[in-house]
Order: structure tokens, then sequence, then C-alpha cells
């Protein structure tokens, strides 16, 4: 209680300095406050013990009149403050000199004065201290001339005390002078050399702590501070359980207690949420820093946000598995059809075959050269969207006729599979849409509807507008997809070859392009999907340019 007392009392004032020596300098004003006002009423006690009534009562009122110097600080007097309290130091050491020399009591009580002199010289700046120094000086010199007298010292002896005081009083000014000014430069030096080192942590791009082997910060770097929310001159002092988020500590706690207990670093690697609401991966690490006993004496922590390095490694996986992918749809669904035209060529060629059995090959030959080419076609397509290379020039588009010359094409395919095939939307509804990206895009959607759609099913294409944007869906009562197939659709990545109801073959490239080329029209896309009840797909097409 006494030591949160003190410390309170020696904060007083602080709020208005200029600088981090102007704040030390408050502080030791604040210490010599103190020091005055205890002593002065320990000095009432001890006089009042002895019987004494005079000097209790003068002690008491300094005590009273020099604790008004806390007053004036608390109210950013300082200046004044320090002015005061000098001065009345001053006036009642050579009040009680005057006093007891009257009593012809030598008790040298002006010597005190010198200690005035001392505090003046670190108290007051500028030409103002020197001048204090030297009029305290003074007061004590009159003082000892009249002690001298009052003593009756005379001749030489007279002069060579007041030589000897001058002698001191100069070599005193000199010291304090000195002293006072390596002191500052000192200070102003460790001070550039702390304003850079917290430069130096404030710009690093990590997260940096110190703190003792209680868990007490010691030091934080600006970053660190403001992930949780703080200041970080406040979290100086504090323990890290009252600031770290629970599931933070909980998690953090073994390690910091493994350091302490090993002596030996503890990293770890892990996704966290901060209190500032961002979700970092974090890569970090305590170390220990020990004593001349070896023991920790504190722990320093050092966290890195390693997020996008962590998405650069999830990009990358996904960029193998893509690269795995292409290989697999090249070596089976372009290499596989080219060794089947390989064979039958041959077989032809060597008159295994005659030509009546070569002409029933001729339709299954035409099935799998069109499959090849319009896998070829969407793998360079998509090759080109992955390298940047497509733009998309948008205008005014008549959505309804795409939609019906696309569908027209595949016209034998669903006559074949007996699938009810509607298409329900006006005549004339119009989309700010590339045209040539639409036609690729709702042909392979009404493609992939029909290829994944049963003999027998039902396809309807249904179309809708109102004042800023079109809607066209794809409605099938096919195989259906699961949602992690869905996710992956959405994501555009490539999608495993699954062979079509009737035996279709494909790459499995179709979806992530159309999605891909509508997503650079500025469509919104939607997929629902139920398996074996079937898919609906919607695209959302702006009416007009977007700005």
């Amino acid at each position: 209680m006494i030591s949160i007392t003190l410390k309170r009392f020696l904060k007083i004032g602080m709020s208005y300095a200029q600088s981090p020596l102007d704040k030390r300098r408050i502080a030791l004003f604040n210490y010599l406050i103190v020091f005055c006002v205890v002593t002065s009423i320990l000095l009432g006690v001890i006089t009042l013990a002895f019987g004494l009534v005079f000097q209790p009562i003068l002690c008491l009122v300094a005590a009273a009149v020099l604790s008004v110097s806390w007053w004036f600080n608390s109210k950013g007097w300082i200046r004044f403050s320090k002015g005061y309290f000098i001065s009345f130091c001053v006036l009642l050491i050579s009040g009680a000199s005057l006093i007891y020399i009257e009593n012809g009591q030598d008790v040298d009580l002006e010597n005190m004065l010198f200690a005035a002199m001392a505090i003046s010289m670190f108290l007051i700046d500028g030409f103002k201290k020197h001048l204090t120094y030297w009029l305290i000086f003074a007061c004590f010199l009159i003082l000892k001339v009249l002690s001298l007298n009052a003593q009756g010292i005379e001749g030489t002896i007279f002069g060579l005390t007041l030589i000897n005081n001058i002698v001191v009083s100069g070599v005193l000014y000199l010291f304090l002078y000195v002293f006072r000014s390596i002191l500052i430069k000192t200070f102003n030096r460790s001070n550039q050399q702390e304003r850079t080192l917290r430069s130096l942590l404030d710009n690093a791009p990590l997260l940096m702590a110190l703190v003792d082997a209680n868990g007490n910060f010691i030091l934080v770097n600006h970053n660190y501070a403001s992930r949780f929310g703080q200041n970080r001159f406040d979290l100086i002092g504090k323990n890290r359980k009252d600031i770290l988020p629970d599931h933070i500590f909980k998690k953090h706690e073994p390690m910091f207690q493994e350091v302490l207990r090993s002596r030996e670093q503890v990293s770890f690697l892990e996704e966290t949420s901060l209190p500032d609401g961002s979700v970092i991966s974090a890569n970090g690490k305590y170390e220990p820093i020990l004593n001349a006993e070896n023991q920790v004496e504190s722990i320093a922590i050092c966290v890195d946000d390693v997020s996008e390095l962590v998405r650069a490694h999830k990009a990358l996986k996904v960029a193998n598995e893509t690269k795995d992918k292409l290989f697999s749809i090249i070596a089976h669904d372009i290499k596989s059809p080219l060794n089947l035209f390989h064979s039958i060529l041959s077989l032809n060629n060597d008159d295994v075959i005659s030509k009546e059995q070569f002409m029933e090959y001729q339709e299954s030959l035409k099935k799998r050269l069109t499959s090849l080419t319009d896998t070829v076609d969407e793998l360079l397509e998509w090759a080109r969207m992955q390298l940047g290379g497509i733009s998309a020039y948008p205008a005014k588009v008549n959505v309804s006729n795409v939609v019906h010359e696309n569908a027209d094409l595949f016209h034998t395919l669903i006559e074949r599979k007996k699938i009810d095939f509607e298409i329900d939307a006006p005549t004339e509804m119009e989309a700010w849409i590339d045209e040539n990206h639409f036609k690729v895009a709702i042909r392979n959607l009404i493609h992939n509807a029909i290829k994944y759609t049963n003999g027998g099913g039902s396809i309807k294409v249904k179309g809708d507008q109102n004042e800023s944007e079109t809607t066209v869906s794809i409605i099938d009562s096919g195989v259906g997809m699961s949602s992690d197939r869905i996710e992956s659709i959405i994501k555009k990545e490539i999608q495993k070859s699954k062979v079509g109801t009737d035996k279709e073959m494909g790459a499995g490239l179709g979806l992530s392009l159309s999605l891909g080329l509508l997503e650079k029209n500025n469509c919104n896309v939607s997929v629902t999907s139920e398996i074996d009840k079937g898919t609906t797909i919607e695209i959302k097409i702006p009416k007009t340019e977007m700005k």
C-alpha cells in the first residue's frame, strides 16, 4: 500500500513532461519533495520529544508548505513549482540560521544551502540555473559572515574561512555543471539508441516481445501491441494472462512453462485468430535468455505472420494437383483415342479387316474424333485463360438466340437419349456479355446437363430478367453432384473425368472453363445439386455495362 502511494506521488506532473528527460527530472523533483516533507515531519517529532515547542511547529509548517509543490505539479506548473520549492527551502534555512545566530548558537545551519545550490543546478535550465546557484551562494556568504562575526572571529581566520567556502562553492559549481552536462548527453545518447532500437523493432514485420520469468512484459514492438488492441507502453509491466485471449494463453502457457523448465527454445506453427479480427498463420518461437547462474531471466517472443507463405504453399499444392489432372487428361482422354485411330488404320492398311468392316467402325471413329476435338479445344481455351490470355469484350447480346443456337447443336444427342428438353425464355432477353464467351459457357453447360441426364430425363433452360440483370438457369433431372464436387467447381478446379450416362467421354475441363469465362464477364454463378435428383446452375448476367 505504501509502495503504491509513493509511486503515485512520484508520477505527479509527469503527464506534462515534454521529453523523457523531463520525466526523469520531474520524478527527481518529486523524490526531493517526499524527502524534505518526511524529513521535516521526523525532525518535528524528534524536537517535540526533546520538549521543544517552536521547532516542531516550524518543521510541521515547513512540511505543509513544501507539500504544496505537489499541487503545483499536478496543475502542470512545473517551473513555478521548482522555483517555489527552492525559494522556500532557501528562506527556511536562512531564517532558521538567523535565529540561531541571534541566539548565539553556532550550528552552521547555513551550510545546508549548499544542498539547495546543488539542487538548483539539476532542476533549473538555462542561464537561470547559474544565476540561482550564485544568488543562493550569496545568501550563504552573508549568513557565514554574520555567523563568524557572532563568534568573534576576525582577521586571517575570518578571511581564510570565506576563501575556503568560495573555493568549495566554485569547485562544486564546476563539478555539478560538468556532471550535469555529461549526464544529459549520456541520457540523450541512450534515449536516441533506445528510439533507434524501438524504431527497428516497430518496423520489423514480426510480432516481438520480451517478458520476464513471471510472464510480465518488459518490451514489446508496435506490431505486437496493435495486434492485441493495446498501446505498447500500456503493456509494459502487465502479465501475459491479462493481455492474451484465453484461447491463445491456454495453448501457449505449456510452451512458456517448457522454456522455463528446459531452458531451450520452443517453436510453433499454427493458425490463430487475434483480437483485431485477423486470422493469421503464426510461425514463432520462445527463446530463453539466461543469466549468469544459467537460469531463465527473460523470454524473447518472436512471431512471424506467414499467411502469404501458407497460401502460396496451398496454391502450389493445387497447381501440382492440376498438373497431375492435365497429364491424366492427356494420357487418357487424348492418347487413348489416338491409339484407337492408329490401331484401326493399321488393321485396314494391313488388310486385316475388309473395307466393309472398316466402314462399320466409321461412326464410332467420328464420335471419338469429335470428343477428342472438343477435349483439345477445351484444353487450349483453359490454358489460355490460366495464362491470362483471354480478355472479355462485352456488348449487348440476345441471350435467347444464343441459348437456342447452342441447344440446336445437341439436337441429335437429345433425341437419341429421349430427353425432354425445354427452353423457357423471352425472345428479346438481352445481357451485357462477351458473346463468344457466353456461347462457349452455355454450350458446355447444356452439354454437361445432357451428358449426365439419363435417357428419358428432362432438361429445362429457363430465362428471366429485371432492370439490372438477366438470369439463365439450366435445370436437369440428372445424376447430381456431391457438395465437395460443387465446391471444387465453384473454385474452377479441373474435375476428374467422369463418363456420361450414355458412356460419353469428357476431359473435366468444361465446367472450369465455363465458370472462368463467366467470371471475366462479371457474372454470378450458383450451383445446387442433389445426388440422383438433378442439378441447377443459375447464371446472373449484368444487363448494362459495369462502371
